[in-house]
C-alpha cells in the first residue's frame, strides 16, 4: 500500500497506526443494520445523518438495512465559541425537510463523543413530535461525554483517541480513507 493512500504529503505517516481495518468496519456495519433491521421490520423509518462523518458510514450503513421503509435526511451542526474554557454553542447550519410528526426516527453518527451537538439535536428534533427517536453510531468515545447521553445502538466503543479516517477527518482530511488511524504521538 503506497504513503499517498494514506495521508498526504504534509503529514508524516509514520505517527499514525491503523486502529480499525475495512474488515472489522464493514462487520460493525452489518452488525448494526441487521439490528436496525430486525428492530424496524416492516415499518417506516426516518434515518437522520449528521454531516460530514455519518456520510460514509451511513451509505455502507443503508445497502444492508433489509425490510425497512427507510426515508433519509441529513443535518448539520457547528459549535461555536467552544473552547477548554466553555461549551460553546450548537448551531445548525442545515436543518432536515423531512416531515418527523409521529414517525419512527433514528439519528446517525459515525462517532459520538461529547453528546453537546446529539443532545442539541435531539431536543431540536422532540419539537416536532416523532413517534420516537434513537441514536445509532459505529463508535463511540464515552470517555469525551460533556452531557448524560448514550446511543441505543453502538457499532464499538473506542480509546479516547485523535483519529482519522472512514468518514472522521483531520483538518476536512482523511474522510475518504478506508480504514480508521489514530494519531500516534499527538501533540
Amino acid at each position: 500500500m503506497s504513503e499517498f493512500y494514506k495521508f498526504p504529503s504534509n503529514f508524516v505517516s509514520d505517527q499514525f497506526v491503523e486502529y480499525i481495518d475495512e474488515e472489522e468496519i464493514s462487520t460493525l456495519t452489518k452488525s448494526l443494520a441487521h439490528t436496525i433491521s430486525q428492530r424496524y421490520k416492516g415499518e417506516d423509518l426516518v434515518v437522520i445523518g449528521v454531516l460530514k462523518g455519518s456520510l460514509i458510514f451511513i451509505s455502507d450503513f443503508l445497502k444492508n438495512i433489509k425490510d425497512v421503509k427507510v426515508y433519509l435526511d441529513f443535518v448539520s451542526l457547528k459549535a461555536i465559541g467552544r473552547s477548554k474554557e466553555s461549551n460553546g454553542t450548537v448551531v445548525m447550519s442545515k436543518d432536515i425537510s423531512t416531515n418527523i410528526e409521529g414517525k419512527n426516527v433514528l439519528i446517525v453518527k459515525q462517532i459520538l463523543d461529547t453528546g453537546r451537538g446529539l443532545n442539541f439535536l435531539i431536543n431540536h428534533l422532540k419539537i416536532n413530535n416523532p413517534r420516537n427517536i434513537e441514536v445509532l453510531t459505529l463508535f463511540d468515545k464515552p470517555y469525551k461525554r460533556a452531557v448524560p447521553i448514550k446511543a441505543e445502538y453502538i457499532g464499538k466503543q473506542i480509546e479516547d483517541q485523535l483519529i482519522v479516517g472512514y468518514g472522521v477527518d483531520l483538518e476536512e482530511y482523511g474522510r475518504n480513507i478506508k480504514d480508521l488511524y489514530y494519531l500516534k504521538y499527538p501533540n
